[in-house]
């Protein structure tokens, strides 16, 4: 379907739209504005989604089906008509006992950063040389570690792509790019637009960028070993979160315009 924007109106019959994959997650986006999205989320029976969090904040309606939300270590019933509300940056985890439909209602994106530290800069840039020696091995450590976390996510990757390493290899240029301009982020407009239409393309979502980011850093740390000390993985972090803030808004904007 297509996705509309808040400045028409529009109106749907939710149980109209309900579609179970065999397996995984389908899920469509409703409408979504400047401020706020809605989306359709459909898992198929016996569906997990691994503890993550969200940037902003959300609500889940549940349409039909059953299953079961750790939110914040509390387990909470998914039984149609339940309404829950999950503050941005809280883990929770779910799981679909049937085919289970609810929609997500994400609110505004929170303040994001003005950019990073002088600290990180320095540190992010120290780095470039070790992230270019050991680029794909980081991304294709991260890809493994996301997959096996994350399934749900697995479904929106050129699977052809992974196996013969092109998209590691990809994404180890696009790292080591950011490590050497993350102070002139202007020269790397073309490669994060060229990255967000392929986004946007598989309709990724604000809310799996900090999987993205949890998994990058776990593969960081796992091949540079003692090289990955605190301050140089706090660095990274502040980074990959700046990072992400750019991607998310040029992406929003790109859906807008699609819409």
């Amino acid at each position: 379907m297509t996705t509309t924007t808040a400045n028409s109106s529009f109106n749907a019959t939710l149980q109209d739209l309900i579609k179970y994959p065999a397996n995984g997650i389908n899920s469509k986006v409703l409408l979504k504005d400047n401020n706020s999205q809605y989306s359709l989320f459909c898992l198929a029976a016996g569906t997990n989604i691994d503890e993550h969090t969200s940037t902003r904040n959300a609500v889940i309606t549940v349409i039909e089906g059953s299953g079961n939300l750790n939110l914040e270590g509390k387990d909470i019933a998914l039984t149609p008509g339940v309404f829950i509300f999950m503050p941005a940056n809280a883990p929770h985890v779910v799981q679909a006992k049937e085919n289970l439909a609810f929609t997500l209602a994400l609110s505004e994106h929170l303040p994001a950063k003005k950019g990073v530290s002088q600290k990180t800069i320095d540190i992010v840039k120290s780095t470039a040389p070790v992230i270019k020696q050991h680029g794909k091995k980081i991304t294709t450590r991260m890809y493994e570690i996301m997959f096996d976390t994350h399934p749900e996510v697995k479904s929106q990757f050129d699977m052809a792509a992974q196996t013969n390493g092109t998209q590691h290899a990809k994404l180890a240029t696009a790292v080591y790019s950011y490590a050497t301009h993350i102070d002139d982020l202007e020269s790397l407009k073309a490669m994060v637009d060229k990255i967000a239409h392929r986004h946007v393309a598989t309709h990724v979502l604000p809310e799996q960028y900090p999987i993205v980011g949890e998994c990058l850093l776990e593969a960081i740390k796992h091949v540079l070993g003692d090289a990955a000390t605190e301050d140089v993985m706090t660095a990274w972090a502040e980074a990959y979160q700046a990072l992400a803030g750019v991607f998310i808004n040029r992406e929003q904007q790109m859906y807008q315009n699609a819409s």
